[in-house]
């Protein structure tokens, strides 16, 4: 039985060798819809390709919803299935999805096509700008809006935007979806290219913030086992309400914090 960072890893193993991450980035867990959903894989090359996953340890009550979500938001779907979902998956996806049939044979995985997808250009405005965050909208709106109009809240920067030819905010996020995921996607395509098999740790090859996160996590061990800071003093940052509210927080944004501590004169006063 397959879980789904086994078929994930397979899965991003089979777009190599197919040559689909060839000019393309690949992101991980990308949030849509406003943080109400969150496609498994995604593929930006010249179109917007989402992926999702299905696997033994699964169910597909929420199927329903992402194929309504993800149908709407990216220009081809693929829903990768355990053999044991496959007649469902088919009596619940449109014409236009693909259904990817994935099984293991003596640790072998393997994919089969079930259903061949097809790519539906997005042509909905709104929908593309959803994928910006503001300061590339107002990058966007840089050579067509005045400076002063870049106080502007999103939702005015974005009915700004509007104005703009279709084929021209498409272009626009494609380019910085690519730019914005591309070192991580070249660290995946860098270790595939040098390496029999991907690992499961490697999956966090495509997340910038876990990365990050593991570096600053090694400096404040060391700094602990150094007796430079106590584990108490110590405390993790939680930026998931302001991602929500506001958009992805930067990923060398910290991850923990140290607790400021009185002053030697303080503590001699408090003595």
């Amino acid at each position: 039985m397959l879980r789904e960072h086994d078929i994930k890893i397979a899965l991003i193993a089979r777009l190599h060798q197919k040559g689909m991450l060839d000019n393309a980035v690949l992101i991980n867990e990308m949030v849509v819809a406003k943080w109400s959903r969150r496609a498994d894989l995604v593929l930006a090359n010249g179109t917007l390709q989402a992926f999702e996953i299905k696997s033994d340890f699964d169910s597909l009550k929420r199927l329903d919803g992402q194929l309504e979500t993800f149908n709407s938001r990216f220009e081809k779907v693929t829903v990768v299935c355990a053999p044991k979902f496959t007649t469902e998956v088919l009596s619940k996806v449109s014409n236009d999805t693909e259904v990817l049939e994935v099984s293991t044979n003596n640790n072998l995985i393997s994919f089969k096509v079930i259903q061949r997808g097809k790519t539906c250009i997005i042509k909905d405005k709104r929908v593309l700008l959803s994928f910006l965050l503001k300061k590339e909208i107002q990058s966007l709106l840089k050579h067509t809006t005045p400076a002063h109009s870049f106080n502007l809240d999103r939702e005015a920067l974005e009915n700004e935007s509007l104005k703009l030819p279709t084929n021209a905010i498409r272009a626009f996020v494609l380019t910085t979806l690519k730019s914005r995921y591309q070192e991580t996607s070249n660290q995946i395509k860098e270790k595939l290219a040098n390496t029999p098999a991907l690992l499961k740790n490697d999956l966090n090859l495509l997340s910038k913030k876990k990365l990050a996160r593991s570096s600053q996590s090694a400096i404040i061990q060391t700094a602990s086992a150094c007796d430079l800071i106590k584990p108490s003093n110590i405390i993790r940052l939680d930026f998931s309400k302001i991602n929500k509210k506001y958009g992805e927080t930067a990923a060398f944004a910290p991850v923990f914090a140290i607790k400021r501590l009185p002053s030697k004169k303080n503590q001699r006063q408090t003595n």
